[in-house]
């Protein structure tokens, strides 16, 4: 114990309270002697202040009160603490007390309690840690009676049974009291207010010793899961889980008997496979007591995990999978001596809150294992330290649970005199690491021998033995990489129980996620994950984690835990930049390859908050946003805007937030040098804009001016008349000073009110609608749009002038120009397309509809009535031309369209009238004879040409669309193949059908018959095609020729070289080769298939099909060609009634070429799985990946350093692929190396250089 201070600053309230008393009334001299007397009194009471261990028995005194406890306070050594009632004890903040080894009497009376609180000025709950009572407690010496405690974390009983009397609880920030299963406190008359949780806290479990819950006066609660007492026949640890996606947990699966012979199966099911699945059976092995169980958390939500037996029943766990930052227990499968006592610790990822954090601890078997019911994390920081005991061999779950935490878990296992090795060893081939055997109970007298030994040292190799000198616990020694693979590594010594592990020899490497240097800026921190490239071994793996030069950078935590079968390490590290320097962050773990990364530290960020135009203010428009890029916050790195390697959160403020709003922070990402900050104004006056950031220099404050904003009215016409259409128009408000000053947004939905005011004279307009037609007076522009929705000012009623009026309350009020209303007078007009001066129709005959149109003039202009008009049409001379009776033009619309049909040649005029509206000058309508036009036939043809398509339609010289006519009735075409020479040319004509035809319909749809086909030739001659249209026209074709056909056969290669190349064991791709039909010289189509026979001359050079057919109607075929050997000879292509041909084929022997992508450099422990290659035949037109072999292939891949990266031995490449199969590639160990690939036949091909680096 520290010697006792005296502490001065707790006589001033006293003084100031005499200072301010009705003492004052007192005479002056009377006052003072009292106050000095008082002085003299208070004096002599000092305040001790209290650290570290107490080993012997002392006693805390009323006259050395109040005690100050700082830091840890522990009794140990059997010492036996007194304190005497009214004693003072006061607890310095973040301090605690632990009674370890010994027993606690403080008594206290009703008059005199005894009182634990803060020795803050100003104190609140969890300003100190716990009062914890363990296992070590001396129960029957142990009692605390009229004790008050108050402002701390609570009392902790443990494995221990004190009497607790009388005892007063209040604004602790955890629960009131905690227990653990194995805890029997006994007491009455206890009280508990303003604490987090006014209640005895117990954790869930099961109880397996003979316990008292005695304490009178609150109530005892177990606030998840449930507490089971003596084991039950089946039974799952711990009962709640809370997981992150991706995590691998492990359950204890427990009976509570010995498995029989051969095991006990126990069947498992999870209630929701997508959220966390399980294996369908567990074995517990036989002789034991229990088996550890796997969980996979896969997606958010909840299951449960069921553990069946016929006869044992069942048992569950309950399994939350969440997106939350997970606790971590350390060591994560640590193994410890009974009655031996170990420190483990609890990380949580972010440094704990005001008052602390408490994690609740569960412990799966407490016979096995002792353990405390809860840590408190101290505020401000991330890790608290807890001892175990073993008590009997065995396992037990540690489970660490705290609310916005997923579960951490830790495996103990508790063995008598024995060797521990690390769950797993890793080591990479060709590497050493360091590992260490542990005692459970200190080496004797003369130290220990340790054998030791590996199943393969073809894998890994150990020295024989260690030696453990005496009195230690542990041992170094050297593990050897031999080659990939794993193998069992035993640990004997005499007296003492073996063990073993696995050595896992592999290339595991650690990095950063995401990967890549750090650049950062001083005061600014950067959260990275640690990663490993494979799942981590057994036991998990430990990353340790540290900044070369702490002045420039600083790294949390110290080291990282990567669980079993996970890649990442479960606590983010924090990497904070000091000063501008550059330095490196290390990661190592024993036997994995390390990483070090770059850290540039540069100069502090600043921000600086700019506008658009570099305007020297904001100017916002009341009750509105501005467009979003008016402003941005720009991040400065040494001055200049840049993008960081980190996104930036930016906080930001209206200083006077009654003028004007700004979002509470907006994110500058990740290699971008600004974010956008939309401003939008309340009320009218001026104020600023403030932006800071963690770790950045603030901006310099931007001026905002909120102005009145001008109300715009959009489209209105000015001048109508009293035919005029409804006038639409749209209003938006407008910023000036703004960069974009029309796009603008409500902060809150805007009513708008609507008038027609200043109307002259009264009822010119009768208001103003909406889309739907409806009388409106309001109108609500959106938070979403810059502009209202189009709205109407109505049909005017007479001549005048009217304003539009607008008004948004207590925003802005306005008025439009004056519109102008006059007197409006309608007439007629007949207008051609392309004005020209008369319609031209054709016999039979309508025009394209918009050959012609009709006209609304208002006022000597065309324009748009409000109302649709009714247009009379008339033909003067109806035998002549055919118009509709009548046409609608709509309202507000000019125009319709007028077809015109022609019935005889002649000419005539087409009238047009309406009512209210002056006739239209007489259009001209001239009808003429329309021509037949043939289209698509070939002009020229040969005795082997397949039948002729062709097409008619009609055409109307002078009309403006001359081809898009159509029949007024169905038109009759009599067909018919003339002035034949010699007779029997051709033979007809033929439908889609097949079938000979002498006539075809023309339909009123449509301006082209279907098509028509005129008959195969039978013999050279000369004929014209005739179309007689009976009452209409009559025409024929120009002449048709048609010759004698000469066909012979062409072999070529597809660019027109004299030879085709083909790779030996190769087919070719397809259109290397084609067969071509020649007539008269000339590749050209023929009405016939035919079959033509192919044969190599040399077939032991190459191989073609035997035939191969040009289809009907077909010019050419494809001719695939497959190398033989190495050599060249020709194909010949013959058929009956055809000259033949022939081509040179030469086969060559082809080259490997590998697959794009092969990596030039890997790092150790990474693979390439995709090394393929292709053949490539000199020569050929198509080759490399076109190409296929003609029977399955294998192919032979070498590494030429087998010791830097290995590659699979063989890869297939199979008939009619285009590529081989892949093989891995896999880096091995830092060096160079090359790939060849080969196989008979071939040319072989090797890589470029292979880097494998560390």
């Amino acid at each position: 114990m520290k010697p006792a201070s005296i502490r001065m600053r707790h006589l001033l309230p006293l003084v100031n309270t005499i200072r301010s008393s009705r003492l004052a009334s007192l005479p002056q001299p009377l006052r003072w002697l009292l106050a000095c007397s008082l002085l003299a009194f208070v004096g002599i009471a000092q305040a001790a202040n209290v650290t570290g261990t107490i080993s012997s028995n002392t006693t805390w005194t009323t006259s050395q009160s109040p005690y100050v406890l700082q830091g840890e306070v522990v009794v140990d050594n059997n010492a036996m603490l007194t304190i005497q009632a009214g004693v003072q004890v006061r607890m310095a903040a973040g301090a605690s007390f632990t009674l370890k080894q010994g027993a606690l009497q403080a008594v206290g009376t009703a008059s005199s309690p005894i009182v634990i609180t803060s020795d803050a000025a100003t104190p609140k709950p969890g300003d100190w840690r716990q009062w914890r009572l363990t296992a070590g407690t001396q129960s029957a010496q142990t009692v605390l009676d009229y004790v008050q405690m108050s402002y701390g974390s609570g009392l902790v009983v443990e494995s221990s049974a004190p009497v607790l009397n009388n005892l007063t609880l209040q604004n602790h920030s955890g629960p009131a009291i905690s227990i653990d299963l194995a805890a029997s406190p006994t007491g009455r008359n206890l009280k508990a207010t303003g604490n987090a949780l006014n209640a005895i806290s117990v954790p869930s479990g099961t109880i397996r010793g003979q316990v008292v819950w005695g304490l009178v006066g609150i109530p005892y609660l177990v606030q998840q899961g449930i507490v089971q007492v003596g084991q039950s026949p089946l039974s799952l640890e711990p009962t709640r889980l809370k997981l992150s996606p991706g995590v691998v947990a492990i359950l204890r699966l427990a009976v509570s008997a010995p498995a029989p012979a051969g095991g006990l199966g126990i069947d498992l099911t999870s209630s929701v496979p997508s959220v966390a699945t399980v294996a369908s059976r567990s074995t517990v092995p036989a002789g034991q007591y229990g088996a550890d169980v796997e969980v996979q958390a896969r997606a958010v939500g909840t299951t449960s995990i069921t553990a069946s037996h016929a006869t044992l029943g069942s048992a569950a766990a309950f399994v939350e999978v969440v997106n939350l930052p997970a606790l971590e227990l350390a060591p994560a499968a640590p193994t410890i001596g009974v009655q031996r006592p170990a420190v483990m610790s609890v990380r949580a990822p972010q440094a704990s809150p005001a008052g602390g954090l408490t994690v609740t601890l569960g412990n799966s078997d407490n016979t096995v294992l002792r353990a405390p019911a809860s840590v408190l994390i101290p505020a401000g920081q991330q890790i608290a330290s807890f001892e175990v005991t073993g008590l009997a061999e065995g396992a037990s779950r540690l489970s660490a649970q705290a609310e916005g935490f997923a579960t951490g878990l830790s495996t103990v296992t508790v063995r008598g005199k024995a060797l521990v090795l690390p769950s797993s060893i890793v080591v990479a081939p060709g590497a050493h690491t360091q590992s260490t055997v542990q005692l459970t109970e200190p080496a004797p007298a003369g130290g220990l021998t340790v054998n030791l030994a590996t199943a393969a040292s073809g894998t890994a190799t150990v020295p024989a033995s260690v030696n453990v000198p005496a009195g230690a616990s542990q041992a170094s020694f050297s593990v050897s990489g031999v080659a990939l693979g794993t193998t069992q590594l035993t640990a004997s010594a005499s007296g003492y129980q073996g063990t073993q592990t696995t050595v896992r020899v592999d290339a595991i490497s650690i990095d950063l996620e995401p990967v890549g240097d750090l650049v950062l800026s001083v005061d600014q921190s950067l959260s990275r994950r640690v990663q490993l490239s494979k799942a981590a071994p057994a036991g998990g793996v430990t990353v340790k984690v540290a900044i070369e030069n702490t002045a420039t950078a600083s790294v949390t935590p110290a080291d990282v835990f990567v669980p079993e079968g996970q890649v990442f390490g479960l606590v983010p590290l924090t990497i904070k930049g000091l000063a501008v320097a550059q330095t490196k962050l290390n990661l190592t773990a024993l036997g994995l390859i390390g990483r070090t990364a770059n850290v540039n530290v540069a100069e502090k960020i600043r921000l600086q908050l700019v506008t658009t135009g570099n305007r020297p203010k904001v100017t916002a428009g009341k009750g509105l946003w501005g467009f979003l890029n008016e402003m941005q916050v720009q991040r400065l790195i040494n001055g200049q805007a840049a993008g960081g390697a980190e996104p930036l959160t930016v906080t930001l403020k209206c200083v006077n937030e009654a003028i004007c709003k700004v979002p509470s922070s907006v994110t500058i990402p990740a290699n971008q040098s600004y974010a956008y900050v939309p401003v939008g104004g309340l009320e009218i006056g001026s104020t600023q804009i403030e932006a800071t950031a963690a770790g950045a220099t603030a901006s310099a404050p931007m001026p905002v001016e909120v102005i009145a904003p001008q109300v715009i009215f959009g489209y209105l016409d000015g001048t109508r008349n009293t035919v005029s259409a409804r006038d639409d128009f749209r209003v938006n408000l407008r910023v000036p000073g703004a960069w974009w000053p029309d796009s603008v947004y409500p902060v809150q939905p805007l009513t708008l009110n609507l008038s027609v005011p200043d109307q002259s004279p009264a009822g010119v307009v009768g208001g103003i609608y909406n889309r739907a037609g409806a009388l409106i007076s309001q109108v609500v522009l959106g938070t979403d749009t810059s502009y209202t929705d189009w709205l109407y000012v109505a049909q005017p009623a007479q001549a005048g002038t009217y304003r539009v009026g607008v008004d948004i309350p207590g925003v802005v009020s306005a008025r439009s120009e004056v519109q102008t209303v006059t007197a409006g007078s309608q007439a007629l007009q007949l207008v051609t397309t392309g004005n020209r001066p008369k319609v031209t129709a054709g016999k039979g005959l309508w025009g394209f509809l918009n050959e012609m149109q009709v006209q609304r003039l208002i006022n000597g202009q065309a324009a748009g009535g409000a109302e649709p008009l009714t247009v009379t049409l008339k033909c003067v001379n109806e035998a002549i031309c055919k118009v509709p009776s009548s046409v609608t033009i709509p309202a507000n619309q000019s125009y319709a369209y007028v077809p015109v049909g022609g019935l005889e040649i002649g000419s005539t005029q087409i009238e047009a009238t309406a009512a209210g509206a002056t006739a239209s000058a007489p259009m001209p309508v001239e009808v003429i004879a329309p021509q037949v036009i043939f289209g698509y036939l070939d002009g020229t043809r040969n005795t082997v040409s397949a039948r002729d398509d062709f097409r008619v339609n009609l055409r109307v010289p002078g009309a403006w669309w001359p081809d898009s006519v159509y029949p007024v009735q169905p038109l009759t075409l009599n067909l018919s193949v003339p002035d034949q020479s010699p007779a029997g040319v051709v033979g007809g004509i033929y439908n889609r059908a097949g079938a000979l035809i002498s006539q075809v319909v023309l339909g009123t749809d449509t301006s082209y018959t279907d098509w028509l086909y005129v008959a195969q030739p039978a013999q050279a001659g000369t004929y014209r095609v005739g179309v007689d249209i009976p009452g209409v026209v009559s025409a024929r074709s120009e002449v048709q020729t048609v010759t004698a056909a000469d066909q012979g056969l062409r072999l070529r290669q597809v660019n027109g070289s004299p030879k085709v190349v083909v790779g030996k064991g190769m087919n070719s791709f397809a259109p290397e080769l084609v067969l071509q039909r020649l007539v008269n010289g000339e590749v050209a189509s023929g009405a016939d298939a035919v079959q033509v026979n192919l044969r190599c001359v040399n077939e032991s050079i190459c191989k073609a099909p035997a035939t191969v057919t040009i289809p009907a109607g077909g010019y050419q075929v494809t001719v695939p060609i497959t190398g033989v050997d190495v050599g060249s000879t020709q194909i010949e292509a013959s058929a009956s009634g055809f000259s033949q041909g022939a081509i040179t084929i030469e086969t060559v022997v082809p080259n490997w070429v590998f697959v794009s992508g092969l990596p030039n450099a890997l790092q150790v422990g990474q693979s390439y799985r995709d090394v393929r290659v292709y053949a490539e035949v000199p020569g050929a037109n198509y080759s490399g990946s076109y190409l296929s072999p003609a029977q399955p292939i294998t192919v032979t891949f070498t590494s030429s350093v087998p010791s830097t990266a290995t590659v699979g031995a063989t890869g297939m490449w199979r008939a009619g692929s285009w590529l081989s199969d892949g093989v891995v590639l896999n880096a091995i160990a830092p060096g160079t190396t090359t790939i060849t690939a080969s196989a008979p036949g071939f040319n072989p091909v090797t890589s470029g250089v292979i880097t494998v680096n560390p």
